[in-house]
């Protein structure tokens, strides 16, 4: 029993609510009425088409056009702004696109930038820049007969 009275007091708050929305609706209504025949007026009594002031109204026009668009469209146009989506990166290739050259290991000297000094090449890990920048520039095999010490 006392659930009953629950739901028939929620029930005439709704429709008081509903009413309510219902007048205001009314109004609105009205009073864009009232303000569209007083725009057609003024416009008829100054000679100016409705094209001319929607042209000059078109910046706020067109962004309440977009917006009550994007409201009357389905859920499923809203759905999609939700979410963020990935944009698709290219990926980017290096700059140096020449073929990389690979010095063998062994001791090298005589290259111009340096005459005296020997480098000594292991064979895992890092070559010195200045032997790939040097074998780069001249070719690897003409690097190996110029600059290698000892095999």
């Amino acid at each position: 029993m006392a659930n009953i009275k629950k739901e028939i007091d929620s029930l005439k708050a709704k429709i008081a609510r509903l009413e309510k929305e219902q007048e205001k609706a009314e109004q609105e209504k009205k009073a864009l009425d009232a303000a569209n025949s007083q725009i057609d007026k003024i416009l008829k009594d100054h000679d100016i088409s409705f094209e001319a002031f929607i042209r000059f109204h078109h910046k706020r026009a067109s962004r309440i056009i977009h917006k009550v668009d994007g409201e009357a469209g389905d859920g499923a146009t809203q759905a999609k702004r939700a979410g963020k989506q990935r944009v698709a990166r290219k990926s980017r290739k290096p700059a140096n696109t020449k073929a990389t050259i690979k010095i063998p290991a062994g001791k090298y000297a005589n290259l111009p930038s340096d005459p005296k000094q020997v480098f000594a090449v292991k064979e895992k890990g890092p070559r010195p820049k200045a032997l790939k920048a040097y074998a780069q520039e001249i070719g690897l095999e003409a690097f190996l007969s110029q600059c290698r010490v000892e095999n």
